[in-house]
This record gives structure tokens, C-alpha cells and sequence, in this order.
């Protein structure tokens, strides 16, 4: 059993990894001086859930945290959570990284972080999830900021407001 955990574990990895492959950076405004964002839905295969704020000009004044699980019976096995680290947000999106930590299921490698793209549709158009990583956190080089939210939110909402 422990090595059929390890299989969809790494599997999944590489599904997140080649999602995350050539992303690049949103279109979006210069940092705007801090903001907030949360969510709670569902997109593809994954349930999710954020509260994140950007305290000022510097996205490593930041607070928050991040929870998702793919679904069942997927669920069991993968489940990323954590505290937020950066927040980075830009007009009506928000990148935010998080460190996985204890309770993350399979359990994280030390030191292992996933970049969270969010983006707010506004009233009655769709909002939009997405995600680089699991990574070594070296390898975003300190930076959060937002990348392509490549999933349909189709269940709930996310909400991004930018400083003014």
C-alpha cells in the first residue's frame, strides 16, 4: 500500500508540474500596495479553500493559508495545506505562496511550496484557479507573483480586492 501512495503521489506531482510548465506571468498592474483575496469552491478534480491578505507594498508581509484535496477517492491521498508566505496581488488577481506543512497528505518533503493563482471574474462571469508546484521553495526565488489560473472555478466563488 505504502508504495501505491508513493506512485499517485509522484504522479500527481508530475501532473502539477507539467500544468505549471511554461506558465508565465499574468497580465496584470504592478503591485498596487496590498490587498485581499479568499475563495472556497470547487474546480476539476479538487475542492479548495483561501483567505489571504497582502499587508502593503511588500508581499512578504503577508498572512493567510491555503487548503484543497483532489477528489475522492484521491482525496484521501493528496490534500495540500499551509500557511501563506508571500501574497502578491494585482488588480483582480492574487499569486500567493504557501509552504506544505504537517497534516499535508502524502506528507510533504521539507521545505516544499506550491504558488497559487486566483483570479476574480467579477459578478456573473468565471473565476479562475491554478498552481505551480509542489516545488522546492528556492525555486520561486522569494517571488509570488500571480501566473495563469488555468482551472475553471465551477463551484463557489473567489474575491480579490486590491489596495487603492
Amino acid at each position: 500500500m505504502p508504495r501505491q501512495r508513493l506512485l499517485v503521489a509522484l504522479i500527481a506531482t508530475a501532473v502539477l508540474l507539467l500544468a505549471g510548465v511554461g506558465a508565465g506571468t499574468a497580465a496584470a498592474d504592478p503591485a498596487t500596495g496590498g490587498g485581499t483575496a479568499h475563495g472556497a469552491g470547487t474546480a476539476p478534480g479538487l475542492s479548495f479553500s483561501f483567505d489571504v491578505t497582502e499587508h502593503g507594498a511588500d508581499p512578504h508581509a503577508a498572512s493567510g493559508s491555503f487548503r484543497a484535496a483532489l477528489v475522492e477517492p484521491a482525496g484521501t491521498l493528496i490534500a495540500p495545506q499551509g500557511p501563506t508566505t508571500c501574497v502578491d496581488v494585482r488588480g483582480d488577481t492574487v499569486g500567493f505562496l504557501y509552504p506544505l506543512v504537517d497534516g499535508t497528505r502524502p506528507t510533504a518533503l521539507p521545505f516544499t511550496s506550491i504558488l497559487i493563482t486566483a483570479h476574480d471574474g467579477g459578478p456573473g462571469r468565471p473565476d479562475q484557479i491554478g498552481f505551480v508546484g509542489p516545488l522546492p521553495t528556492a525555486a520561486f526565488g522569494g517571488r509570488c507573483a500571480p501566473s495563469v489560473p488555468f482551472l475553471p472555478v465551477t463551484g463557489g466563488d473567489v474575491v480579490v480586492h486590491a489596495a487603492h
